[in-house]
């Protein structure tokens, strides 16, 4: 989709932008709602992100719509509302509870709040839109807070910023982090992946969506990507990466202005399993839906269409993992990248013998190698967001017994582990032991290549 930008005088030419995953809002009754498209269409000249099919404006579009509900409900325009039908708008979403448990709310009070600022945010376009630039702060009774926000840009590592504030609001709660996934949990995730098939399937289907799943939470643990990164890598930087001594695996960096990439260190023993994915697996089904000759490039398809899969789609996998496995516990795609940050976190801290939280931190600070390092592995614009891993690696860190020394190689050893595993979930559902017994050795001669290359970059870095 493409909307007006600007209109070109001199050569008499309109010129369009790019605007794809744009929301478009209708009113309860199907109809559109334009006020609301109307400020879409001002959010997205603001820039903000429409990544992973909306993002920013997606989450705007969802938050807005509950309000666009209420005046719809009440037959009320929106430029009618006022500070007690704010407060009654919002007391109706607090008084909603969870289908899963009814004696729970359906939204905790951060929720809550952010939903009436972004509701207040519309109202606001709302009244200069209808001449009335004091509408939120004398009609709605809603008043602009000051509070801080972390950023680069600053020499405090702080910006003071405003947002809107309505009496009707929640004391904000505590905020939640989450933990690192554990390792049982993730084996868990592994062993469920045979279990949940569809018994309707034939046995190459289940095939592929059983090595397509293995492939998805491989790259989630070695890689330390967000879901949507993982969603976004291409054949062609697996195959690049395959060509490397020292192999780096391109992965689209999200939350930029602009589309940014970094390169994650990755082990030959983990190109290979990828590389037997995409000629085996993922060339089958291309070749049997879209043809060669329309191959869209992207690692992760559908087994129905051949089209490329969702980050939603992939994010809902893991949940239903989870529920197979029966793991209790919370168990998503973000706590790989938890538990990547962390054990990176914990080797830096003993590799470099850091005694507290605080040193580590300004070491973070100061020494740009480190900084440059952390910030290319996993892509945080701001060195201050890293805080809460550093949290949880000293945590870590005080409960180990024996530590190792050097990053990449513990990494060989755990990345050996996890695809041995993985191949005898494979022996388990009918891998000949021929195959099995050809493909162990070849992870063990490529465990032996990728810690023979490890110690030769030690012996070059430390001779320099």
């Amino acid at each position: 989709m493409e909307l007006v930008h600007y209109f070109d005088a001199l050569h008499g030419e309109v010129n369009l932008r790019e605007a794809n995953n744009l929301p478009f809002i209708c009113w309860p009754d199907r109809s559109p709602c334009l006020a609301a498209n109307a400020f879409m269409v001002q959010l997205y000249k603001r820039n903000l992100s429409r990544n992973n099919n909306g993002g920013t404006l997606r989450q705007f579009a969802k938050d807005i719509s509950h309000l666009i509900r209420y005046c719809s409900d009440n037959c009320i325009d929106f430029i009618q509302m006022n500070g007690d039908r704010f407060t009654d708008f919002i007391a109706k979403l607090r008084s909603e509870k969870d289908p899963l448990n009814l004696m729970a709310r359906k939204r905790d009070s951060n929720t809550l709040i952010a939903i009436g600022r972004k509701c207040i945010e519309f109202l606001d376009f709302i009244g200069k839109l209808n001449g009335d630039d004091g509408f939120v702060i004398y009609t709605l009774k809603a008043q602009q807070k000051k509070y801080q926000i972390r950023t680069k840009n600053s020499k405090s590592g702080r910006i003071e910023k405003f947002g809107w504030h309505h009496e009707s609001f929640d004391t904000p709660g505590p905020r939640k982090n989450r933990l690192p996934i554990s390792r049982q949990s993730i084996k868990e995730l592994y062993d469920a992946i045979p279990l949940l098939s569809s018994t309707n399937l034939d046995q190459q289907s289940k095939r592929f969506i059983d090595r397509r799943r293995t492939v998805m939470l491989r790259l989630l643990e070695m890689t330390g990507a967000r879901i949507e990164e993982v969603a976004r890598i291409q054949v062609k930087d697996i195959e690049e990466a395959v060509e490397q001594n020292n192999p780096m695996l391109r992965l689209t960096t999200l939350k930029k202005r602009r589309s940014e990439h970094r390169f994650v260190p990755v082990l030959h023993q983990d190109l290979a399993a990828l590389k037997a994915y995409v000629r085996v697996n993922r060339n089958m089904v291309i070749k049997r839906t879209i043809r060669a000759a329309q191959d869209h490039g992207s690692l992760f398809v559908s087994e129905i269409t051949g089209k490329p899969i969702t980050s939603k789609y992939m994010s809902n996998e893991i949940g239903l993992l989870r529920r197979t496995a029966g793991i209790g516990s919370q168990a998503c795609a973000h706590m790989f990248r938890n538990r990547f940050i962390t054990k990176l976190f914990v080797r830096l801290i003993n590799q470099y013998d850091f005694d507290n939280k605080d040193n580590f931190r300004k070491a973070l600070l100061d020494a740009n190698t480190l900084k440059q390092q952390v910030q290319q592995y996993t892509g945080h614009g701001n060195v201050a967001s890293l805080d809460t891993y550093i949290d949880m690696a000293f945590d870590e860190v005080a409960n180990l017994v024996a530590v190792v020394s050097t990053v990449q190689l513990q990494e060989a050893f755990d990345s050996f582990d996890s695809n041995v595993d993985i191949l005898q979930m494979e022996l388990k559902a009918g891998l000949p032991i021929t195959i099995y017994l050809e493909k162990y050795h070849e992870l063990l001669n490529l465990r032996t290549t990728d810690v023979a290359h490890i110690n030769e970059l030690q012996r070059h870095n430390n001779s320099e």
